[in-house]
C-alpha cells in the first residue's frame, strides 16, 4: 500500500496546521472557527440552540465554517449536548436552517459511566474538524480534557475516541491527541529577574496520515506520529527541543503526553 502524507496537527492554544494537501490523498476536513458570529446574528447563540437535541447550553456552542464549503454553510458544535451540525444562513430571511444533525449524546452518557474516573470525570468536547474513515465515510473526534493546576503553573491533556458520524462504537480509543504543561521554575525576585525562562514548559499534538487504499469502501490505513517540544527553565526559546515518535492504537505509551496527568 502507497502511503500518502496528510498531516492534521492541533496545538494547544491554536489553530489547525496543515501540510500542503497531496490532492489525490485523503485528508481530513477542517472547520475554522468564525470569529465574530454577531455580526452574522447577534442572538446566534439562542437561535442555533433551537436547531440542536434538549437540554441546549448556549454558552457551549461554537460556531465554524467548513473549510472551503459554499457561502452560507456553517458547522455548529455543542458541548451540551455533545453534537455537531451542518447548517445553513440564509441571508434572505436571516435565518439558520438545520442541514445534518449527528447527536453524540449517548456516547457522552456511556463515557460518563465508564468505569475509568479518568474518563467518566473528563471534559468532553469535539474537535473542529472530520476524519476519513474510508470513501464517504467520516469519524468525529470526541475529545476529554483533564486540566491540572499547579502554583504557577497548570497542565491540560486531551485525549480522542475517534467516533463515526452514524454512531456506534469509536474506531479508536484514548488516542494522545494534544497537551500542555507549564511548571514554575523561579520561586526569587532575583529568579525572576535573571531567569532566561521560569518554567520547565511541555507542549504536544497528534498527526495523523492517511495511506490511500485500491479496495472501494475499504478503511483507510490511519498513521499515528506524536510531535512533542521542551522547553527547559532557564534556558531560552531557542534551545527548545522537538521529537516526532510513530506509534498506533496499541502503543500508544510511546507517545510522550507532556508526562500525562498526574
Amino acid at each position: 500500500m502507497r502511503k500518502l502524507p496528510f498531516l492534521l496537527a492541533l496545538l494547544p492554544l491554536a489553530a489547525p496546521v496543515l501540510a500542503a494537501p497531496d490532492l489525490s490523498a485523503p485528508s481530513a476536513q477542517v472547520f475554522d472557527a468564525v470569529k465574530k458570529p454577531e455580526s452574522l446574528d447577534a442572538q446566534w447563540r439562542a437561535n442555533l440552540c433551537t436547531l440542536l437535541p434538549k437540554p441546549c447550553n448556549e454558552q457551549q456552542l461554537g460556531l465554524y465554517r467548513p473549510r472551503g464549503a459554499a457561502a452560507g454553510d456553517y458547522v455548529v458544535l455543542s458541548t451540551e449536548p455533545l453534537a455537531m451540525a451542518r447548517i445553513k444562513r440564509r441571508t434572505d430571511a436571516k435565518s439558520w436552517q438545520l442541514d445534518r444533525l449527528h447527536d453524540f449524546s449517548d456516547y457522552a452518557q456511556a463515557l460518563k459511566k465508564d468505569s475509568d474516573p479518568s474518563r467518566s470525570e473528563a471534559r468532553l468536547s469535539l474537535a473542529p474538524a472530520l476524519y476519513p474513515l474510508a470513501e464517504g465515510k467520516w469519524a468525529a473526534a470526541v475529545l476529554q480534557t483533564v486540566s491540572e493546576g499547579y502554583s504557577g503553573g497548570g497542565a491540560s491533556f486531551d485525549t480522542a475516541d475517534f467516533v463515526p458520524l452514524e454512531g456506534g462504537k469509536a474506531v479508536q480509543e484514548g488516542i494522545p491527541f494534544s497537551c500542555s504543561k507549564m511548571i514554575r521554575a523561579c520561586f526569587s525576585e532575583k529568579e525572576y529577574k535573571t531567569s532566561k525562562h521560569c518554567h520547565d514548559e511541555s507542549f504536544g499534538s497528534l498527526r495523523i496520515a492517511y495511506g490511500e487504499t485500491f479496495k472501494p469502501g475499504a478503511p483507510y490505513d490511519w498513521q499515528y506520529t506524536w510531535v512533542q517540544t521542551e522547553w527547559p527553565q532557564n534556558e531560552p526559546r531557542g534551545a527548545a527541543t522537538t521529537t516526532r515518535v510513530l506509534f498506533t492504537a496499541k502503543t500508544t505509551e510511546r507517545a510522550g503526553f507532556c508526562g500525562g496527568p498526574q
